[in-house]
């Protein structure tokens, strides 16, 4: 009896190995790569561009797993995998607290949304997309290829509206307005000056001096009449005599 006991535990132990070595190898995942409204998968700088992955497990297969996280890189087509400088720059890394479980709720798959942002000039570029799993059964880690293949990286319409622009055009404004004041007081206000002064001087010299007749007088009398003539000269008469 004791040797058959030590029999059974000893297969039961071999097949423990073996499904513990069936589930080391990477999980098997299909899954589904789309861009919302997006068909030209044309990526724009400054914007977040939508991935969408839908997962799912092949007939037969009911692994428990989860995905951690969600990741990509921006890659150079003109160079192949290994080669030096072929990924252009790393994604960003969003991380999945919940670790979703690949497994179907209400009917519908799991699916799990990512956003793209690119800085790059307008060109073509490959991108990948991969996620790290959990197998729930025995703990390990994988880091599954999700998606593989090019996207077009566009410059977004410019709004003349847009806040930068608008910065821009309120800078070069001022500056425009700094160097017209600038040459205003420098050249324009000076000159104004002195073109005033002269003018001002020339009409003076121009001004002629009162010229005094035979009589001593600054004034032409001729258009008096005489009547006003003779009254302003009879007190001056009575004057005299006063005095004498």
């Amino acid at each position: 009896m004791h040797c058959i006991l030590v029999l059974l535990s000893f297969f039961l132990g071999l097949l423990a190995l073996v499904r513990a070595e069936a589930h080391e190898e990477a999980p098997e995942l299909n899954v589904i790569t789309t861009f919302p409204n997006n068909p030209f998968n044309i990526v724009k700088n400054g914007q977040s561009t939508r991935v969408v992955f839908t997962f799912t497990q092949p007939r037969g297969v009911e692994r428990a797993i989860a995905v951690n996280s969600l990741t990509g890189a921006f890659l150079d087509p003109a160079r192949k995998d290994g080669e030096r400088k072929r990924i252009m720059r790393n994604m960003t890394n969003r991380i999945l607290h919940d670790d979703p479980l690949v497994q179907f709720t209400n009917g519908k798959p799991l699916q799990l949304p990512y956003d793209i942002h690119s800085e790059f000039k307008p060109q073509k570029l490959d991108i990948e997309l991969r996620a790290t799993v959990t197998d729930k059964s025995s703990l390990n880690k994988y880091n599954v290829l999700l998606y593989r293949g090019s996207v077009t990286v566009e410059e977004p319409p410019q709004s003349l509206w847009d806040l930068e622009l608008l910065s821009v055009y309120l800078f070069l404004a001022g500056l425009v307005g700094a160097v017209a004041y600038y040459v205003y007081v420098s050249y324009i206000q000076p000159a104004l000056r002195a073109n005033i002064s002269t003018s001002s001087s020339k009409r003076k010299d121009k001004t002629p001096a009162p010229v005094a007749n035979k009589d001593g007088k600054t004034y032409d009398e001729s258009w008096i009449p005489e009547e006003a003539i003779s009254q302003q000269q009879r007190p001056r008469a009575r004057k005299n005599r006063s005095r004498k």
